[in-house]
């Protein structure tokens, strides 16, 4: 049976994941966690991602709606990571199940204190290929 594809990821982003997840000194769990998400992604070129998906350096807006609270994050590669500021990094629960989803969506994680989250991705304020901006 195989996984049904859940998430979109461009080849330039895979190939910065890849770099990071073999990093020396990066920790060993990272490749694992990149397999997992490269089990369930589709992998197009930068140029036919579509804008409605959220890819490295995106910034969205997802609500908690049993809390109706709010958040903004933009997904990170790991040495620009700082949870206070909104960047997120997408080696954390939460990063790797933003990372390829489409607007609308519910992702589901779960983060450290243990029990799972489910937000829905409400807006994508910006998504670097979208505007066209290939050098992030």
């Amino acid at each position: 049976m195989t996984k049904t594809k859940s998430c979109y990821l461009t080849e330039l982003d895979v190939a910065r994941l890849e770099k990071h997840a073999s990093a020396p000194g990066a920790d060993a769990k990272l490749h694992d966690m990149l397999d997992e998400v490269l089990e369930r992604a589709v992998i197009v070129d930068s140029r036919e991602i579509p804008a409605n998906v959220v890819t490295m350096n995106s910034q969205a807006t997802l609500i908690d709606e049993a809390s109706g609270e709010q958040m903004t994050w933009t997904v990170v590669y790991p040495p620009n990571a700082d949870f206070a500021h909104g960047r997120l990094n997408v080696f954390s629960p939460a990063g790797l199940a933003l990372l390829g989803a489409k607007r609308g969506e519910r992702i589901r994680f779960t983060p450290p204190s243990g029990t799972q989250k489910v937000l829905k991705l409400d807006k994508i304020l910006y998504q670097p290929e979208a505007a066209d901006d290939f050098s992030l």
